[in-house]
């Protein structure tokens, strides 16, 4: 009797795996379509579901030729989207919600939209002398800031445009020094601090009173040299200008001139018509004030302070409010001395 009744069930569990199949068959649909990653560390599913096996990750900007879809879209948090299926290793599945399609006509385009997404206008800085929190300005952790950082560098590597080549040049640097800003200050001899540090070797630094480690602003100032006749150098100057030089003036006034000189002033120099001359000339005077301001009490002070590069600076730009404050400013300095 048991074996009369195993044959039916046996064909009956057969006949139901083969349904099974053919309909999970029926559930893709072959597609050739070229993507790109979008997001930082993207899973590798072994099936399209996101309970399935990971069988690897991909990088942000990460370019594959998906060869099948799902039938339907799947909904995973506020996205809507098929799963796409990678052929190549790791192989698996990739959710549709980070990918976007890729023309490789236009990779230029499409990697400097990814870099903008990620870290803002090229002009737009974090942190800086003059801002504030600067650990918290950006959403990126410390993990996607390096791996948007190497996505840069590979896609500056790639592009033969100088102007595509400057603006992400500059994103390279950018996320590593919020990278940098992302390193606890305790965990900087710990993994993985300490291997990415010893990675960027002398290209960064480590400042006392802030203790934190910073970008060299020199690598900010020989990528505007290089980029100099390219639209993104303005770009790339302004963030020289901004980038931390590290140490504190402690209120000397020879000091604050001379580090103004160094930030603003040297983008002042470079760029005496660019798109932040109203901006850097705010911080100028707001250097120049209160070096006037101190010039009586700081009497050792005053030999140092270098009126005469101030006076370079100032006279190629343009007439505006903030440039005749500077003007006014300087003279009232240079009236001190006589």
């Amino acid at each position: 009797m048991l074996r009369k009744l195993t044959i039916p069930l046996l064909l009956t569990t057969l006949s139901m795996l083969l349904w099974t199949s053919a309909v999970a068959a029926d559930t893709y649909v072959a597609e050739k379509a070229d993507k790109i990653t979008i997001g930082t560390g993207v899973r590798v599913r072994a099936t399209p579901t996101t309970s399935a096996a990971e069988t690897g990750k991909l990088s942000l900007g990460t370019n594959f030729t998906a060869t099948q879809r799902t039938a339907t879209k799947a909904k995973i948090g506020s996205q809507s989207d098929y799963w796409y299926r990678l052929d190549t290793p790791p192989k698996g599945w990739v959710f549709g919600g980070l990918l976007r399609n890729f023309d490789s006509a236009k990779a230029d385009a499409a990697r400097l939209t990814l870099i903008r997404e990620k870290l803002g206008a090229a002009d737009k800085v974090y942190g800086g002398l003059y801002g504030s929190d600067h650990e918290n300005q950006s959403p990126l952790d410390f993990a996607d800031a390096v791996e948007v950082s190497q996505f840069a560098n590979r896609a500056a590597a790639a592009s033969k445009n100088p102007e595509v080549q400057g603006e992400l040049e500059l994103a390279y640097w950018r996320a590593v020094q919020i990278s940098l800003f992302k390193i606890p200050p305790d965990k900087a001899s710990k993994a993985p601090y300490a291997a990415w540090l010893k990675q960027l070797g002398k290209h960064v630094f480590y400042t006392e009173p802030s203790a934190e480690y910073l970008v060299n602003p020199r690598n900010y100032w020989k990528l505007a040299d290089r980029h100099k006749r390219d639209a993104s150098g303005d770009a790339i100057a302004w963030q020289a200008a901004n980038a931390f030089v590290g140490g504190e003036c402690e209120g000397f006034i020879s000091c604050m001139s001379g580090r103004s000189q160094m930030m603003e002033g040297e983008y002042l120099k470079r760029y005496p018509k660019g798109k932040h001359v109203e901006t850097a000339l705010q911080h100028v005077n707001d250097s120049l004030a209160y070096i006037r301001k101190e010039w009586k009490n700081q009497p050792d002070e005053i030999t140092d302070v270098d009126l005469k590069e101030w006076q370079t600076i100032l006279a190629p730009l343009a007439d505006s409010k903030a440039a005749r404050e500077a003007s006014q400013q300087l003279k009232a300095l240079q009236a001190l001395l006589k």
